[in-house]
C-alpha cells in the first residue's frame, strides 16, 4: 500500500519499495506539501518553508529542481504523480488515509469518541503503534517541519495519556506502572500522567511510591515553574492520603469510576442577555455562527469549536453572537454561559475575574475557589470538561486574556466577539462583521421606528440610514429617536445629522449612545495606534495609501504600513480596494473618523497638528511634481513651485509613481480634501500649491476638472483672506489654465489677465506665464496678431534664463500662429527651436506635441511622405506616454495625410477610434476636429449625405466654442456637400462667408481658396 509517513523520518513507500528521496531540501519541499495537504502551495510559499528566512535568489527556480527530482524519486516506485502542478505552485494529490499522521490523528478522535471500553483502547495502540521514531519529520529543521512535529508530539502525548486512562478505567494497574514511569520521566512537568502514575501505584498498594512521586512532581514544578501543583493533582494527592477509593478505585472499589457528570440539583445556568427581539438580516452570518457551534461533540473533533466575531463598535458582534445562542440553546444542556471581558471602568477583565465568575456560574462555592490564575484555570477545566456548554465571551481584547478561558475538549462551543481579528487564536473560525447591505439597514430602521413613519418618507430614510453609514447601532438610535418624537418627520432628523460635526451629538437615545460606544472601542487601542487613528482622520480624506500615515506620524513608511494595518486588524479601517499603482486603499467609517477627529482636537495641540499636515502636504507635493513630470499630460509646466517639499524613501517613491496616471487618479480626492481642510484651517500657502497639484492630477487624467475648480476656489478664499497676493495670481492662473482645458477661451483669457495684473513687474516669471496663457487663449481663438503679440511677451519676460520647458512652450504657440497664416520657415524656426529644448528638458509630451506641428508644416506644404514620419514619430510618444489625448489629435492629422495620399480606408478606421476617446473624454474641439476629418473623408468620396451630417455637428460645435475659424473651415467642407447636392446659392454663400473669416484673422486659408474654392 502507498503511503507517506510523517510519524519519524519524512519516508514514502509503496508495497515493500522506500522511494530514494535524497537530499534535504527535496524531502522538505514533499513535506510541506503532505503537511498542508489540499492545499496549493504556491512556489513562493515552498520558498519560505524550505529555505525560512534565508532563501538564496535562485530559490524560485531551485524549488521546480527539487520537485522534478522529488518526481523523479517517486517514480521508481511507480507513484509520480504525487506532486501535481496547480498555479501558481504546487499540490500534494493524496488521499488523508494515505499519510500516517492523519490516519494516526484519526484514530486518536475514533478512540476518544467510544468511550471508555475495550475498543477504544484497542484504537488507541493502533493510533500509538503508527509512530516510528522519537519525534514527527525527523531531520527536517525548517520551522514549518518544527511547528508540525510539535503538535504531532503533542497530540502523541494525549494519545498516550488517554491510553493510560482506559488501563486504569479497566483495571489494568498492574500493566501501566511501567509505561508510567517511563513517561513521567520523560514529561516531568505534565501533571495528569502524574496523577495517573500515582493512581495505578495506590490500587496496587505503594502507596509510599504514590506519595514519593506527588513529592518529586511537586518540587519538579516549584524547581522549574515556580508553581505548586494544580487542583486536579492535589486531590489526588489527597485521596491517596486519606485512601479514597471513591476517586481512586483500588481493592475496594466495585469498579471503575464513572466520568464526572453535571449536576441535576440545580438548574443548568443560562447568562445569555436578552435575545433581541427586532434582530433582521444577517442570514449568511448567523448561519456560519451556527454550523460552527453545532460541531460541539462531533466524533471527529479532539478540541472545542471556537468561533472569532470581529467588527468595529457598534457593528453588532454580540447581538449575533446572542441571537445564535438562543437558536442553537437544545445543544447546550449544561448550560449557555455569558462573560463581558471588560471591567466597569472598560479596562480589560482580568483572566482570574473571569474564571471565577465562571466558576461560580457553574455553582463551585465562591469560598472554595483559589487565588491563582493557574490554579483557577486547572479547576475550571475540571468542571467545564465534561459539560455540553456554550460559552459567549464577549468584548475580548486579546488572545493571552482569552486562552485560560477555553474550554479543554470538544464537550463546549466557544464564540467570541472583539473589536480585534484576534489571529494568533489558535484553531479558532473567523468571521469579520462588516456593515449590512441597504436593504437590512433599512429594514432596521423601519422595525425600529416604525414602518409608517419610514414608508411615508422613503427618500429621507434611505438618507438617515446613509448618514448612520448602515453601523446598526447608530440606525437603532436613529429609529428610537424618531420613536421617541412622533411629531418628526424623518426629514427633520435627516437635516439634524447632515452636519457631520453634530452627528455624534444627534446619535443618542435613553442609555443608547454611538459615542460611548466608539469610545469603548478607542479605548481597547495602545497608545501608538490611538495616536495613528487620531492623525489619519484628521484630514476628512475619503480614501488612502497608508504611507500617508508616514509623514502624518513622523515615521518611516514600513512603520506606516503596520500601524495601518493593526487598525485594520481592529476593524477602525477597512480596506477598500487597490488602486491603479497596485497599493491598498483603507478607508475609515465616517461616524469612527468623526469621533477619531474629536480626540485629536482634544489630545493634540493645535502645533502637532499643523505640523503633521504640514508634513503630509509636502509629501503629497513632492510626489505630485514628480508625477506630472512622468506623467501624459506634460502638467508639470502649470505647477508652480510649492514652498515645501518632503520626499518618501526611494523604495516607496518608485512604487507609487511606477504608473503616474493611476496614482493622481487614486489621489485626487485625497488631494482636495487636503486642498479644504487647509484652507478652513489659514494654511494658505498649502492650500495654493495642492490646488496646484490638482492642476497636473487633472491634466493628467484629461477633463476631470470639478476637482481642480472646488481646490481653486478654496484656496483662492484662504490666499484673500490671508493677503497673499502672489498666491491670488497663482490661483487666478490656474483658473485660467482650467478654462481653456475647458475651451472656454474668452473666460481663460480674462482669468490670466487677471493673474497677469497681481503678478506686475515684481514676478517676471509669473507675468510670463500669465502672458503666454493670454497668448495661448487668443491663439485658438484665431486672433493671431494678438496672439502673436502676447507670445512674444512672454518669451521677452521668460528670457534666457527661465525653464527649458516654458519657454519651449511659448515657441511651439509662436510656430503655431506662422503656421496657420501660412509663414512656413517662420513656423518651421520656431518649432525646431521648441523641440531642441523639450528634448532638452526631457519633456518627452512637449516633444510630441511639437513633432506633431512640424508635421502639419509639412502636410500644409503638400510633403506627405515626411509628415506621415513625424506623425508615426509622435505617436510613438504619445504611446510610450499612454497619453490617449496626444495619441488621438495625433492620429487625426495622420488620417488627413492618409485621405490625401489614397487610404480612406485606414484613415476611416483611425478616424473613428479618435471620435470615441474624444467622446469618452468629453473634448468637444477634438470631437469636432475628428468629425470634420470624418466629413472630408466622404466628400472626398463622393457620399455627400454621408459627409452632410458630421459637418454640420461639427460646425454646430464650433459655434457653440465660439471658434469662427474652425467653424468656417467646416463651413466651407459643407459648400462642398450642397454644391453636390444642388444647392448652389447656397454653397458660394457659405464660401463667400468663409473666405470672409479667413481674410479678417489672416488665415492661411485666405489666399490657398480664394481663387479656385476647392479644398
Amino acid at each position: 500500500m502507498f503511503e507517506v509517513r510523517l510519524l519519524g523520518p519524512v519516508e514514502v513507500w509503496d508495497g515493500g519499495r522506500r522511494a530514494p528521496l535524497g537530499g534535504s531540501r527535496p524531502l522538505a519541499v514533499l513535506a510541506a506539501l503532505v503537511v498542508h495537504l489540499g492545499e496549493v502551495i504556491s512556489t513562493e510559499r515552498l520558498v519560505d518553508f524550505v529555505w525560512d528566512e534565508e532563501a538564496p535568489a535562485t530559490a524560485g527556480a531551485l524549488v521546480a529542481t527539487h520537485v522534478s527530482a522529488v518526481r523523479r524519486a517517486l517514480a521508481r516506485v511507480g507513484t509520480a504523480e504525487l506532486v501535481r502542478t496547480r498555479p501558481p505552485g504546487y499540490a500534494a494529490g493524496l488521499a488523508p488515509d494515505r499519510v500516517d499522521a492523519r490516519r494516526f490523528e484519526e484514530l486518536l478522535a475514533a478512540g476518544r469518541s467510544l468511550g471508555r471500553t475495550e475498543g477504544a483502547a484497542e484504537v488507541l495502540t493502533e493510533a500509538l503503534g503508527l509512530w516510528r521514531g522519537r519525534e514527527a519529520l525527523e531531520g527536517l529543521g525548517q520551522s514549518f517541519a518544527r511547528i508540525e512535529a510539535a503538535r504531532l508530539g503533542e497530540l502523541r502525548l494525549v494519545a498516550q495519556e488517554e491510553s493510560f486512562a482506559l488501563a486504569l478505567e479497566l483495571d489494568r494497574a498492574d500493566g501501566t506502572i511501567a509505561p508510567l514511569l517511563a513517561h513521567v520521566a520523560a514529561h516531568p512537568l505534565r501533571e495528569r500522567p502524574r496523577g495517573q502514575l500515582m493512581t495505578a501505584l495506590f490500587r496496587t498498594g505503594r502507596v509510599s511510591d504514590a506519595l514519593r512521586i506527588y513529592q518529586e512532581g511537586r518540587s519538579v514544578l516549584r524547581d522549574e515553574l515556580g508553581i505548586d501543583p494544580g487542583p486536579e493533582l492535589r486531590a489526588v494527592h489527597q485521596a491517596v492520603l486519606t485512601h479514597d477509593t471513591g476517586l481512586l478505585g483500588g481493592e475496594h472499589a466495585t469498579g471503575p469510576v464513572p466520568a464526572p457528570r453535571s449536576a441535576r440539583s440545580r438548574p443548568a445556568p443560562s447568562h445569555l442577555p436578552p435575545d433581541i427581539a427586532d434582530f433582521v438580516g444577517r442570514a449568511e452570518q448567523v448561519e456560519w455562527a451556527t454550523e460552527l457551534v453545532r460541531g460541539v461533540g462531533h466524533p471527529g473533533r479532539t478540541a472545542p469549536p471556537i468561533g472569532v466575531i470581529s467588527g468595529r463598535s457598534g457593528i453588532g458582534k454580540t447581538a449575533l453572537a446572542v441571537h445564535v445562542g438562543h437558536r442553537t440553546a437544545e445543544l447546550f444542556p449544561d448550560g449557555r454561559l455569558f462573560v463581558d471581558l471588560r471591567a466597569a471602568d472598560a479596562t480589560p477583565l482580568e483572566p482570574a475575574d473571569a474564571l471565577a465568575r465562571l466558576l461560580r456560574a457553574m455553582g463551585v462555592d465562591p469560598d472554595t475557589l483559589p487565588s491563582g490564575v493557574e490554579e483557577l484555570t486547572g479547576l475550571y477545566r475540571t468542571h467545564i470538561g465534561h459539560r455540553r456548554t456554550l460559552i459567549v465571551l464577549d468584548n475580548a481584547a486579546g488572545e493571552a486574556h482569552l486562552r485560560p478561558l477555553l474550554p479543554p475538549g470538544p464537550g463546549a462551543a466557544v464564540l467570541i466577539t472583539s473589536r480585534r481579528r484576534l489571529v494568533a487564536l489558535e484553531g479558532a473560525a473567523h468571521l469579520d462583521l462588516a456593515v449590512p447591505d441597504r436593504a437590512e439597514a433599512l429594514d432596521l430602521l423601519r422595525r425600529v421606528a416604525g414602518a409608517g413613519r419610514t414608508w411615508a418618507e422613503p427618500e429621507q430614510a434611505a438618507e438617515i440610514v446613509a448618514l448612520c453609514g448602515r453601523l446598526p447601532l447608530a440606525v437603532r438610535i436613529a429609529g428610537a429617536r424618531l420613536a421617541a418624537r412622533p411629531h418628526w418627520a424623518p426629514g427633520r432628523l435627516v437635516d439634524r445629522l447632515r452636519d457631520e460635526r453634530r452627528r455624534l451629538n444627534e446619535l443618542s437615545a435613553g442609555d443608547l449612545e454611538l459615542r460611548a460606544s466608539l469610545e469603548l472601542g478607542y479605548s481597547d487601542l495602545d497608545p501608538q495606534e490611538r495616536r495613528a487613528l487620531r492623525r489619519l482622520a484628521l484630514l476628512d480624506l475619503p480614501d488612502f495609501a497608508a504611507w500617508i500615515a508616514a509623514p502624518l506620524l513622523d515615521i518611516g513608511t514600513e512603520e506606516a504600513e503596520e500601524a495601518v494595518e493593526r487598525l485594520v486588524d481592529c476593524h477602525f479601517i477597512d480596506v477598500v480596494g487597490v488602486d491603479g499603482t497596485g497599493l491598498a486603499r483603507y478607508r475609515i467609517h465616517d461616524l469612527a473618523r468623526e469621533h477619531a477627529r474629536e480626540r485629536c482636537l482634544v489630545e493634540e495641540s493645535t502645533a502637532e497638528r499643523t505640523a503633521a499636515v504640514l508634513r503630509l502636504a509636502a509629501s503629497w507635493l513632492d510626489l505630485a511634481r514628480k508625477a506630472a513630470a512622468r506623467g501624459p499630460g506634460g502638467a508639470t509646466r502649470h505647477f508652480p513651485e510649492p514652498a515645501a517639499v518632503r520626499p518618501l524613501d526611494p523604495e516607496t517613491e518608485e512604487a507609487v509613481l511606477a504608473r503616474p496616471a493611476a496614482w493622481f487618479a487614486a489621489e485626487q480626492a485625497g488631494l482636495l480634501a487636503a486642498v479644504t481642510h487647509c484652507a478652513d484651517h489659514g494654511l494658505a500657502r498649502p492650500a495654493r500649491d495642492l490646488a496646484g497639484a490638482l492642476i497636473a492630477s487633472s491634466a493628467a487624467l484629461y477633463n476631470q476638472f470639478d476637482a481642480w475648480s472646488r481646490a481653486h476656489t478654496a484656496a483662492m478664499a484662504a490666499v484673500r483672506r490671508g493677503g497673499d497676493v502672489e498666491g491670488e495670481a497663482w490661483l487666478l492662473a490656474g483658473l485660467g489654465q482650467l478654462r481653456y482645458e475647458q475651451d472656454r477661451f474668452e473666460d481663460s483669457y480674462a482669468y490670466f489677465a487677471d493673474a497677469l495684473r497681481l503678478f506686475g513687474e515684481k514676478l517676471p516669471g509669473g507675468a510670463a506665464v500669465a502672458l503666454a496663457g493670454m497668448g495661448t487663449a487668443r491663439r485658438e481663438q484665431a486672433r493671431y496678431a494678438e496672439a502673436l503679440e502676447l507670445l512674444e511677451a512672454a518669451r521677452e519676460r521668460y528670457g534666457d534664463g527661465a525653464d527649458a520647458g516654458a519657454r519651449a512652450g511659448v515657441l511651439y504657440g509662436i510656430g503655431y500662429v506662422h503656421r496657420e497664416q501660412g509663414r512656413g520657415p517662420q513656423s518651421r524656426a520656431a518649432l525646431s527651436r521648441a523641440l531642441a529644448l523639450y528634448r532638452a528638458a526631457a519633456d518627452l509630451h512637449g516633444e510630441g506635441l511639437t513633432l506633431r506641428s512640424l508635421a502639419l508644416c509639412d502636410r500644409a506644404e503638400g510633403r506627405y511622405a515626411d509628415a506621415e514620419r513625424l506623425f508615426l514619430d509622435a505617436l510613438r510618444i504619445f504611446t510610450g506616454l499612454q497619453d490617449a489625448f496626444g495619441l488621438m489629435y495625433t492620429e487625426q492629422a495622420l488620417a488627413k495625410v492618409e485621405l490625401r495620399t489614397g487610404r480612406p480606408a485606414e484613415a476611416g478606421r483611425r478616424l473613428l477610434r479618435c471620435l470615441a476617446v474624444a467622446q469618452e473624454r468629453q473634448d468637444r474641439f477634438g470631437e469636432a476636429l475628428v468629425l470634420r476629418t470624418l466629413g472630408e473623408l466622404r466628400l472626398a468620396a463622393g457620399d455627400t449625405g454621408a459627409a452632410r451630417e458630421p459637418l454640420e455637428v461639427a460646425a454646430a460645435l464650433w459655434a457653440e466654442l465660439e471658434l469662427p475659424l474652425w467653424r468656417a473651415r467646416t463651413v466651407w467642407d459643407l459648400a462642398g456637400v450642397w454644391s453636390a447636392d444642388g444647392e448652389g446659392e447656397r454653397a458660394r454663400a457659405a464660401r463667400a462667408e468663409a473666405l470672409e473669416v479667413f481674410r479678417s484673422v489672416g488665415a492661411r486659408e485666405a489666399w490657398e481658396r480664394a481663387d479656385d474654392g476647392t479644398p
